[in-house]
C-alpha cells in the first residue's frame, strides 16, 4: 500500500510521517494489504476553531471499493491522526466484508442458475471397438 503524507499550509516532519506508517498504516495493512491501494494523509491548520487546531484528512483509495474519506480536528496533530486512524480502520472493516457479502451472493445467485439450467446435452453414445479385425 502506498502512503501520502502532506502538509496543508505547514510543514511536516519525519516523526508524524513514522507514526502515520505506525499506528494508521501498520494496523490497516494487517486486514487489508493491496499494492494498487493508497492512503492519502493531509495534516494542516484549522480555521475558524480557535487556538491553533489540527485537521487532519484520510483518504484511503480500494481499488474495486469505495473511498473512504475521514476529516478529525483536534489541537494536537498526533490526537487527530489517532482519532481518524481508528475511524478509518473501523470503516475499511465494514466496506470489505460487505463487498465480500456481496461476491459471495453473487456467486450462490450464480452456483443456483447452473444448476436449475442443463449444462450437458444427451448426445448420442457411440461404441468403438478396439479389437483389429483380420
Amino acid at each position: 500500500m502506498k502512503l501520502i503524507v502532506q502538509g496543508k499550509q505547514m510543514r511536516v516532519g519525519a516523526g508524524l510521517r513514522r507514526y502515520a506508517e505506525e499506528h494508521v498504516l501498520l494496523p490497516l495493512s494487517r486486514f487489508y494489504d493491496s499494492e494498487a491501494a493508497e492512503l492519502r494523509v493531509e495534516v494542516g491548520k484549522a480555521n475558524g476553531h480557535g487556538g491553533e487546531s489540527r485537521e487532519v484528512h484520510l483518504t484511503l483509495h480500494m481499488p474495486g471499493r469505495k473511498t473512504i474519506q475521514i476529516e478529525e480536528t483536534t489541537p494536537d496533530a498526533f490526537a487527530a491522526l489517532d482519532a481518524a486512524g481508528d475511524r478509518l480502520l473501523r470503516t475499511a472493516k465494514k466496506e470489505i466484508s460487505r463487498s465480500r457479502e456481496r461476491t459471495s451472493a453473487r456467486a450462490r445467485r450464480q452456483m443456483v442458475a447452473l444448476k436449475s439450467s442443463p449444462v450437458v446435452e444427451d448426445l448420442p453414445t457411440v461404441v468403438v471397438s478396439t479389437r483389429k479385425r483380420r
